[in-house]
């Protein structure tokens, strides 16, 4: 069953791409290309009212098994906002890095949790630690209570 929905969403994937660098449907592949690029330049720069991209922004909903025995349900955005998506993030990845990598290990940063375990083991090793405190606050769905967490780190 997974292959199968792999297999669909490589064939969708290939087929964009068959499409978008076919010379055999050129023009027309050129075309579509070009009103795809104008797309996102206007969605990565512009106010879009939402009620206009309904359909961009739908997502096939996957059930996936969550312990103990619950559902957690997936959106996967459909490939041409997948696409969109990737060619915005490229376009605009110096200043995603130069405005998170200060707090998101992966941002664009060569082997940045690399570096996040070697600095917590240094940190660890070091003669004034004592102790470190690994917390795995859960926010899915809005769970997390911060003002209980905030509360209990205060009193604990």
């Amino acid at each position: 069953f997974r292959y199968k929905q792999w297999y669909q969403r490589r064939v969708r994937g290939d087929l964009w791409k068959h499409i978008l660098l076919s010379k055999k449907l050129s023009p027309s592949s050129t075309e579509l290309a070009q009103a795809i690029a104008t797309f996102a330049v206007k969605l990565a720069t512009e106010p879009i009212d939402p009620k206009h991209i309904t359909s961009y922004v739908a997502s096939r909903l996957v059930p996936l098994s969550k312990k103990p025995n619950g559902i957690r349900p997936i959106g996967i955005g459909e490939i041409l906002r997948r696409l969109v998506g990737k060619v915005i993030t490229r376009a605009l990845k110096p200043d995603i890095i130069e405005c998170t990598a200060p707090i998101q290990l992966c941002a664009g940063l060569e082997s940045g949790v690399e570096a996040a375990v070697h600095a917590a083991r240094d940190l660890f090793e070091s003669e004034n630690c004592e102790c470190i405190l690994l917390v795995d606050a859960s926010n899915a769905f809005n769970s997390l209570n911060r003002v209980s967490a905030l509360n209990n780190i205060n009193y604990t």
